[in-house]
């Protein structure tokens, strides 16, 4: 199954990253933002990077800092993103069903004996085909193999951190602060990449993610 990103107009841009397009010229003059030949159009990975630069200037940082943090961020948040079967459109949901096929009675046995009458076999068709669509979600965006974090930390001296869920919090980046630092000695900002790929979905006025038709 080959993926491909769905684009957006300006106005629909504006909409989903609530950054005004103005900004975006200026930023794109200013050299923060490559820049776009003929009308704009714009899909999912552009439009997370100007999520990105919006939110951290929106919170005091300067577009020069911004312009720093928002490819890497902006591709932590794509990979919680493809997690929502929300991103995807009918076609892809239906492809990867068609791919996914019959599953052997060998597989679901299992299954029935760990949950007995409440195994449901569309629950775990339901599984399987999500995973055929972060797959090929990943691969269309070369981040397959690559750990998904699930926050970001900017500290106060402007070094930038991911947290993974298989990461202790509390060990590995709360409980061990250092007062005496300088990455503590100013304001730290928090970002739950959950969260953010969630509230671009919400604003995306039809999926991010369809087949590629002249690829199949």
């Amino acid at each position: 199954m080959k993926l491909k990103l769905e684009t957006y107009t300006p106005a629909e841009a504006e909409a989903i990253t609530a950054v005004k397009q103005a900004t975006v010229r200026n930023w794109r003059r200013a050299g923060h933002l490559p820049r776009q030949e003929g009308h704009a159009r714009y899909n999912l990975a552009d439009m997370l990077v100007m999520f990105v630069m919006g939110m951290l200037v929106s919170r005091g940082t300067t577009p020069e800092a911004a312009k720093e943090f928002a490819s890497e961020t902006a591709r932590a948040i794509f990979q919680s993103t493809i997690c929502s079967m929300k991103a995807f459109s009918e076609g892809v949901h239906a492809m990867a069903k068609a791919e996914l096929g019959e599953i052997s009675e060998e597989e679901i046995s299992p299954f029935k004996a760990r949950f007995g009458a409440e195994f449901r076999i569309e629950t775990l068709e339901f599984v399987r085909s999500q995973e055929i669509m972060i797959k090929a979600a990943e691969q269309m965006a070369g981040v397959a193999e690559m750990k998904h974090p699930s926050w970001l930390i900017i500290w106060a001296d402007g070094g930038l951190e991911f947290l993974f869920g298989d990461e202790d919090e509390d060990d590995d980046f709360f409980g061990n602060i250092q007062h005496g630092q300088p990455y503590v000695q100013g304001p730290v900002m928090l970002f739950c990449l959950g969260a953010l790929a969630q509230m671009v979905i919400d604003r995306l006025p039809r999926p991010a993610i369809r087949l590629d038709e002249e690829g199949q």
